[in-house]
């Protein structure tokens, strides 16, 4: 019976802050197949540094390059606001091996326990995003 309980508990339809505090807690431990599978099949997501991309495959092929490039980054929740299926956060990402301290403004939206919508902004320095 114990584990029909934990059966349909997991299949249940995650809140947005659930799903969000997931994606960081993932992005933290660098698990990118982690991330990828708490976005949608077409979820689109833009930063400061790319102008769009899609889906779960853009979804670890962007983070494995982060991870390789900052090895030690981290992400620190500073506030997080819910309205419905949408989250803003503002965190704090840092690396010390690379000397990175950099504040984040990302709005998350989440449909059926997914995250559909990602952009985040930050100062780039005045580059352009890239493709």
């Amino acid at each position: 019976m114990l584990s029909l309980a934990l059966l349909l508990a997991a299949s249940a339809p995650q809140t947005p802050r659930v799903v969000v505090t997931a994606m960081f807690e993932a992005f933290n431990r660098h698990d990118v197949h982690a991330m990828a599978q708490l976005y949608a099949p077409d979820a689109r997501l833009t930063s400061s540094d790319f102008c769009a991309a899609r889906g779960r495959d853009d979804v670890v092929r962007t983070y494995d390059a982060l991870f390789a490039t900052y090895p030690d980054i981290r992400d620190q929740i500073e506030t997080m606001v819910v309205e419905g299926d949408r989250v803003a956060v503002r965190f704090l990402a840092t690396s010390r091996s690379r000397g990175l301290a950099m504040s984040v403004q990302t709005t998350i939206r989440v449909r059926d326990g997914l995250i559909v919508e990602d952009h985040s902004i930050f100062d780039a320095g005045g580059a352009p995003c890239q493709p």
